[in-house]
């Protein structure tokens, strides 16, 4: 079972992440993915656009698997006020996914953060949920 997405991952994965967003369009860097695969690659991808855009409506409420919704409101705040947070205290990085696997009804999504001198690769993990793939946990490094 997967485990549930501490406030501090959020933190983390959207400084490491940051506020820098590819455009959408041909030169997305999901176009090597097909079936599943690209889909799970653009929900990752979506992530890093919608923070881009400081959107954390749509962060909670289209990309985040809904345990992960359920879980922030069960402690007294909301999803969007916990993103928000960690929003206004990204910096500004290149997201790339490098690999994706998946394993029935659960993915794992390799990513690369370009921070300009150095590369940081970490793991996120995504959940079906109903046609779609949600992110129910990031592993940062």
């Amino acid at each position: 079972m997967l485990r549930s997405l501490p406030l501090i991952a959020l933190v983390a994965v959207l400084l490491l992440t940051g506020c820098a967003a590819q455009s959408s369009g041909d030169n997305d860097d999901t176009s090597k993915f097909t079936g599943d695969q690209r889909l799970v690659a653009n929900t990752v991808e979506d992530f890093e656009t919608a923070a881009s855009k400081g959107d954390q409506d749509k962060i909670c409420r289209d990309l985040l698997a809904t345990a992960l919704v359920r879980q922030y409101a069960q402690r007294g705040g909301t999803c969007e006020k916990a993103v928000d947070g960690a929003l206004k205290d990204s910096d500004s990085f290149n997201l790339t996914v490098e690999k994706v696997a998946i394993n029935g009804q659960e993915a794992t999504a390799t990513v690369k953060a370009d921070r300009g001198d150095k590369d940081i690769n970490q793991a996120v993990s995504l959940v079906k949920q109903g046609v779609g793939w949600r992110i129910s946990e990031f592993h940062g490094r």
